[in-house]
């Protein structure tokens, strides 16, 4: 009898759900979990241009793409929320600064 691809799909993902970490590591192994707290994943459709200019300022501040646009997502709710408006113009050029190549 054959499984359905469902039925497997369903067995691996109960087993990875069920998984602990062993006791000791090998050496040399770290274990990260930077996005623990953050269940949920967004989808944003982007030009090639778009994706691109993302790329080159998240590489440009040594970030993954992804914290770029929550970065700058949550900074822009931020201001729309009423914060004082001088501290998150403060914040916002310094991102900018610390991102963008101003020269081009």
């Amino acid at each position: 009898m054959t499984k359905k691809i469902d039925d497997v799909l369903a067995d691996d993902g109960a087993a990875a759900e069920e998984y602990e970490l062993p006791e000791v590591l090998p050496e040399g192994v770290e274990v990260s979990r930077p996005n623990l707290g953050r269940a949920t994943v967004v989808s944003v459709r982007l030009s090639p241009g778009e994706l691109e200019q993302l790329k080159r300022a998240a590489d440009a501040a040594h970030l993954p793409v992804s914290t770029m646009i929550r970065v700058g997502a949550l900074a822009h709710v931020d201001a729309s929320q009423g914060d004082d408006l001088a501290d998150v113009t403060e914040r916002l050029a310094r991102l900018e600064s610390a991102v963008f190549d101003r020269s081009a």
